[in-house]
């Protein structure tokens, strides 16, 4: 019994710094920056033919609500288009894209590229809007 009682410390100890560490990634400007970057690397569209040099975080916004930020990227593709475009035909084109995510708390709360396509459903969005600000600043 004596050597149970410090294995179930340690777990516990264990949990704990792997519960602050969790929050404390999904919780900062860095950690929902790291989420938004890689959700818009694994994104159909820049795996098609982005152009991994052209890849750039350039503005980050704090919004109206705790823990939520606005992440606009700039990245190059080779073709003209969206998504994965394997099948379809595809026009040569340096097409230069701009993506702008929204994360609160480590979720993905909206994607959108150049204001046309939803990076979440992968489709172009019904009402599509010009490419500018989705939130408020803080």
């Amino acid at each position: 019994m004596k050597k149970i009682k410090p294995v179930i410390i340690i777990v516990v100890i264990l949990l704990f710094i792997l519960s602050i560490s969790f929050f404390s990634l999904n919780y900062t400007r860095e950690g929902n920056a790291l989420i938004a970057t890689n959700f818009v690397k694994n994104e159909a569209t820049y795996k098609f033919d982005g152009i991994p040099d052209t890849f750039e975080l350039n503005q980050t916004v704090a919004m109206e609500c705790p823990y939520c930020w606005e992440f606009y990227f700039n990245y190059q593709s080779r073709n003209s288009g969206y998504g994965d475009r394997t099948d379809a035909g595809l026009y040569f084109v340096i097409t230069n894209h701009t993506a702008i995510i929204i994360v609160e708390k480590g979720t993905i709360n909206s994607a959108v590229l150049d204001g046309v396509w939803d990076m979440k459903t992968q489709g172009q969005l019904s009402d599509a809007v010009p490419l500018q600000r989705l939130s408020k600043r803080r």
